[in-house]
Formats: structure tokens, sequence, C-alpha cells
């Protein structure tokens, strides 16, 4: 396992967190509702979706490896590219959304009184039912093995936990911040400044990333190897 590759790529991921997607649109509205303890179920769901997600990838990137190093290549140019266009509809979005001025005002309608299970089932439902889950993880957990070290379901499996377990920290502190501002971050969560440097910023990243990805299949095709 390299190390150096996991630290960046929990750097990397956390990063993402900067734009709102639906993980943390519930977090937020359980947060703002219902108090920590909901936020922390629901935290939980989207954490426990990982038990589904991570080991699915990491024994299909394990097949995909033994069949040819040009097929893992392939895989991970893929992923590259589609980093880059999603940094590039980031960007595209960030600039649509200064013509915005409707802020998010609908995210904290949930009942007080629902149980906690629910928040639970919401979190873990939220994430196994976004389709990008499958595509983001599959795009972007390869790019950090080190396929010369060899078991790479393994060191996938390391770099899901990795990740997942960062996920709880940053939804933690993003359910803590809701929590403390309530009504203010609300209230800017919409707002068009937010949504533009937020999303030049995360749009920014995820395209330099994905160039930086790139990097490897373009050099594993014109660098010369043993025929």
């Amino acid at each position: 396992m390299d190390w150096n590759l996991v630290a960046v790529m929990v750097g990397i991921h956390a990063l993402m967190f900067l734009t709102p997607g639906p993980d943390s649109i519930v977090v937020v509205s359980r947060a703002t509702s219902q108090g920590m303890k909901h936020a922390f179920t629901a935290i939980l769901g989207v954490i426990s979706a990982g038990l589904f997600f991570v080991p699915s990838i990491a024994f299909g990137m394990e097949f995909v490896n033994s069949l040819s190093p040009v097929i893992w290549m392939a895989v991970r140019a893929a992923g590259a590219l589609y980093l880059i266009y999603i940094g590039y509809k980031m960007l595209r979005a960030s600039l649509a959304s200064r013509a915005d001025e409707n802020p998010v005002s609908d995210i904290s309608d949930l009942r007080s009184e629902e149980p906690l299970y629910a928040a639970y089932i919401q979190g873990l439902l939220t994430n196994l039912g976004n389709p990008k889950m499958v595509v983001l993880l599959t795009s972007f957990l390869p790019q950090f093995v080190a396929v010369e070290l060899g078991n790479v379901s393994g060191q996938i499996l390391v770099l899901g936990l990795f990740m997942y377990l960062n996920g709880f920290v940053c939804f933690s502190l993003i359910a803590l911040v809701a929590v403390t501002i309530k009504k203010q971050i609300v209230n800017r969560f919409g707002s068009r400044s937010l949504s533009f440097w937020g999303g030049n910023l995360a749009g920014g990243t995820m395209l330099g990333v994905g160039l930086w990805m790139l990097g490897a299949p373009v050099r594993f095709v014109i660098s010369p190897r043993a025929s």
C-alpha cells in the first residue's frame, strides 16, 4: 500500500465536499431541522452504502487488472476523462448560477418528530440511489492504486475505507456548522456568491485532478514497452 497515494486521495476527496450534493443536502436538512442526532444517523446511512459499493468495485477492478494492463489503463483513462467532464460541467454551472437569485430554502422541511431510523434509511438510499456514485468511485479509486505492489482489490478496499471515513468526518463538520449557524447557512446555501465561487473552486479542482490522473495512461501509451 502506497500511503502517500492514500494521503493525496483523502485530500482530493475532501475538496469534493465543497460542492453540495444529494448526500450533503440530506445531512444539512437533518441537522437544521432535527439536530445532530438525526444528522449523525443520516451520515451513518450514507457511510453504510460503502459496504456495498467498495467491495463490488474492489473485486471488479481486480478482475479487470488480471485481464490486461492495457484494459486497466483504459479504465483509468476513462475515469480521468469523466472527472475532467464533471469539472467542466461544474464550471459551467457556477457561471450560470450568477444569474440565479433564488436561494435554496426547502432543505429543512423535514418533520422534527420523524424517528431516527428514517434518517438512517434516507441517508442509505440517497447514497445507494445516486447513479453517479458507481461511476465516480470506479473513476476515482483506481487512480491511487499502486499496481506494482499487487493485491489490487485489497488496495481498493483500504482506499474505500479511508474515503468513507473521510466522508464521515467531512459530513460531521458540515452538520456541526449547519447546527451552529442554522438559518444563516440555509440562506447562504443557494446564494449567488456561494454557488459561483464554490462552483469555480470545486470545478477547477476536479478539472485539474482529472488532467493529473490522465498523466499515467498517457505515459503508458508513449513509453517504450518490451515487445
